[in-house]
């Protein structure tokens, strides 16, 4: 009996082990409360909100499984999984902010969704930078560019406000593109920096994303995101 109780444990600990990480959580019903924080360098103010978003509904076909997200602002965001490839795509979007979107609608979102491939590139484009000061007051570049993703650390636990996180993948992403805000002037060159802290059965945790200028006109904008609670 003694010979064989390590074996036991042995067995339960690599059973454990093989257990897959979920970091894109499908199950309808899940519901995120996000609070989302936008602060301009230029007026040295924030705007602040709060954004619940729910899984509303899950079709499951050939090893693919169809995601609907609901945002609290009337966004709505459909997703594939495929399981072949363990590839999240983003298939459609109806943004409900008018802007609109310049970027790949349909694009892969997590090229890993175990994140066993540690770097990988997206197409994404400017959301945050907005004109100041005449003549480009109101201006919103949505410039397309590639940013690099890549893991920079995986955290065994991670503690944010208050709540102990385990098996989490912090994850860095750096791109760089140019826009003419006014043809009297040359192009703006902006840094984009986006940081995620993505976790075991949560998803994104937190966020901060920084588009980066020198022009006066348009400074720096930051977007601040953090998890309040998440119900099952």
């Amino acid at each position: 009996m003694k010979k064989f109780f390590p074996f036991v444990i042995l067995l339960i600990l690599v059973s454990c082990e093989r257990e897959p990480s979920n970091y894109f959580p499908s199950s309808v019903g899940l519901k995120w409360l996000y609070s989302i924080k936008i602060s301009s360098s230029y007026t040295g103010k924030d705007y602040e909100k709060r954004l619940m978003v729910t899984n509303i509904d899950a079709k499951k076909k050939n090893n693919k499984l169809d995601l609907s997200k609901l945002y609290s602002d009337g966004s709505f965001y459909t997703y594939q999984i495929n399981f072949d490839n363990n590839q999240v795509i983003r298939s459609s979007a109806v943004l409900a902010f008018n802007e609109g979107m310049v970027e790949p609608i349909r694009k892969i979102i997590y090229p890993d969704i175990y994140f066993k491939k540690n770097e990988w590139i997206i197409k994404e484009q400017l959301f945050l930078l907005k004109g100041f000061q005449p003549p480009l007051r109101n201006v919103k570049p949505r410039k397309k560019f590639d940013m690099k993703y890549k893991i920079i650390s995986r955290l065994n636990t991670f503690k944010f406000n208050g709540t102990v996180y385990k098996n989490c993948i912090v994850i860095k992403g750096v791109g760089n593109t140019s826009f003419i805000g006014d043809t009297r002037s040359g192009p703006i060159n902006v840094d984009v920096l986006n940081n995620e802290w993505v976790c075991n059965g949560f998803g994104i945790v937190k966020q901060k994303r920084i588009e980066k200028t020198n022009a006066s006109a348009f400074g720096n904008m930051t977007l601040e995101k953090k998890l309040l609670s998440f119900k099952k």
